[in-house]
């Protein structure tokens, strides 16, 4: 197994994640409140959202929450699909938030100017305001100066859709997620200091895998996405595809056999029950496998908290994957080294 020192990888989750999520709890949500109630009054009804990796699994969290609890439209492309197959319902009535921690990404940036010709109402979540096109040109930024990049991404437009969806079609349920969302600190805190050890563990025992399927439902899937493929390729130089549950029976059912690597994301909303099934069959048919459970993970929050509660432990696994087969998750064959 490979020796590093932790506080030299970049992508570790570390400590300093906590007082950053604290400070865009406090700091953030009254702004991006602010914005929901702009496109509540200028009765703004359709919103795309638009990014790249994880960025864009974000944006398919956002989608979920506003899906399940309004009746707004929503969407969500990545960079290329926005600008090459831009949607014809693009106008002054449709709000497009880009998201990108530098600010720079080509086709987002492509995305934020196509949105800004058509009159559409702009929205970057983006690490710093100053020096980059997304904190520049967008009609409303929300800027979060942190390196935590998923939890803060993932609040921006948790946010930004139950504030807005508050202000058009009020709820109990987007109430009780508003609520328990200044509880997040402490139960990542949690994980921070609890989780590193049975990470270890389980990486280890997993050290021959080349990578693995993850299988995800619900509020779940965008995590998934991001760990399953995002951070097991690029990271991990891990084979990688997401599955989500519903679609375990049509087509994935027929590779499951005893060396086939799964991970299991389970969640307490109501899709729990079709991931149990997908696992209740990788454990018959004696799949190798790999369990994170909400309920054991939640810490009380509300189930569609799910990935952002989960995202500390997935990736303290993530860490040591990659160790426990000797690669650093820093190094490069091809991002930022070669042309692509």
């Amino acid at each position: 197994m490979l020796h590093l020192d932790k506080t030299k990888v970049d992508f570790l989750v570390t400590s300093s994640m906590i007082p950053e999520v604290e400070t865009f709890i406090r700091e953030g949500q009254p702004k991006i409140a602010g914005i929901a109630q702009k496109l509540a009054q200028q009765k703004i009804g359709r919103v795309y959202f638009v990014g790249c990796g994880s960025s864009k699994a974000v944006g398919a969290a956002a989608k979920y929450l506003i899906g399940k609890y309004s009746t707004l439209v929503s969407n969500v492309y990545t960079g290329w699909e926005f600008v090459d197959h831009t949607p014809r319902a693009l106008d002054s009535s449709t709000a497009v938030v880009v998201i990108s921690h530098s600010g720079t990404t080509e086709e987002v940036v492509q995305s934020l100017r196509k949105a800004n010709q058509a009159g559409a109402v702009t929205i970057s979540v983006v690490n710093k305001k100053e020096g980059n096109p997304l904190g520049e040109e967008a009609q409303f930024v929300i800027d979060y100066n942190a390196h935590a990049m998923w939890e803060c991404h993932l609040l921006a437009l948790y946010f930004l859709s139950l504030q807005w969806i508050r202000e058009v079609e009020p709820s109990q349920e987007v109430e009780q997620i508003l609520a328990d969302i200044p509880k997040l600190p402490g139960v990542l805190a949690g994980h921070i200091d609890s989780f590193e050890e049975k990470a270890l563990k389980l990486a280890e025992s997993v050290s021959s895998w080349k990578g693995f399927y993850t299988v995800a439902a619900g509020p779940l899937v965008s995590l998934a996405y991001k760990e399953g493929v995002i951070t097991n390729m690029e990271f991990m130089w891990g084979h990688g595809a997401v599955i989500e549950s519903g679609e375990f029976r049509h087509g994935p059912l027929e590779i499951v056999e005893p060396g086939v690597p799964f991970v299991f994301l389970v969640g307490t909303d109501a899709s729990r029950h079709i991931t149990e099934r997908a696992l209740r069959f990788v454990k018959k048919y004696k799949g190798e496998h790999i369990v994170f459970d909400y309920q054991e993970l939640s810490g009380g929050l509300h189930p569609d908290l799910a990935p952002m509660v989960m995202f500390v432990p997935l990736e303290w696994f993530s860490y040591y994957f990659a160790v426990a087969r000797d690669h650093n998750p820093d190094d490069r064959r091809y991002y930022g080294v070669v042309e692509y």
